[in-house]
């Protein structure tokens, strides 16, 4: 069995408000995931986020450096892979889907490396996590942009919270465009329905606003929830955790 000690290393790591990260390259690759609010990273001049549930694949050699996004401190897991196994991997940044089976084996992983680092179980849960890594769902960006003019302008008002609770047609009421026709372009432009971009761009904002301080009550009827057990729902489903869990931990 494949000494993968020598070529998996996870570590934890805390990024404070005002770290700041000059960019840089690695030779190993780096999959990168937040365990309590949002990752940015700025990777060969383009923006990458991803909340909780989703991570950052970096391929080796690749420019990059962490952007500061919230306020407050942010848990975060680095995996780094060694090059001779990135072949698996893409040879371009991507977004890969993170389990609660994936953030259970990491908490695994770091108390056997705190144990015994050479132990066969150790092995055994690096080729598990390689595993998960390599068939985990992967997506071009979490938040995709258009440089189509209409469509720009349309993601940057369902963007503004003060639009949550507005429907799509009175968002697009003033653009020239129908909804069939914006429909059919963002499944070209964006890989996705403009529904799921803008739930997305909800989460975004309703984890920044929990780990500020925020109450769930007051973030859910921002997002157009009158009760929070309907916004607790909708957040889980999108993030694995519960409001709750990302505001203490």
């Amino acid at each position: 069995m494949l000494e993968l000690e020598k070529y998996i290393d996870v570590e934890g790591f805390f990024y404070e408000k005002d770290d700041v990260v000059s960019p840089h390259a690695s030779i190993w690759g780096d999959f990168n995931f937040c365990l309590n609010g949002i990752l940015e990273y700025e990777i060969e001049g383009n923006i990458q986020l991803s909340p909780p549930s989703y991570g950052i694949w970096i391929p080796p050699q690749i420019t990059h450096h962490c952007h500061e996004v919230e306020q407050t401190k942010t848990h975060y897991v680095g995996i780094r892979i060694h090059p001779e196994l990135c072949k698996d991997f893409s040879s371009h940044a991507e977004i890969l889907g993170v389990s609660p089976f994936f953030r259970i084996l990491i908490e695994e992983i770091l108390q056997f490396k705190s144990k015994d680092k050479k132990s066969q179980t150790y092995r055994h849960l690096l080729q598990v996590l390689l595993d998960q890594l390599v068939h985990a769902p992967k997506y071009h960006h979490y938040l995709p942009q258009s440089h189509n003019p209409v469509l720009k302008d349309i993601l940057e008002n369902l963007a503004k919270p003060k639009n949550f609770t507005c429907s799509l047609q009175q968002v697009i009421s003033h653009a020239s465009i129908t909804e069939r026709h914006l429909l059919r372009l963002c499944q070209q432009e964006l890989n996705m329905s403009i529904s799921e971009w803008r739930n997305r761009a909800k989460i975004l904002y309703a984890i920044t606003q929990l780990r500020q301080g925020e109450s769930i009550k007051k973030v859910g009827y921002d997002l157009g929830y009158n009760h929070s057990s309907s916004f607790i729902e909708f957040f889980k489903r999108y993030t694995n955790q519960t409001p709750s869990q990302i505001k203490t931990s």
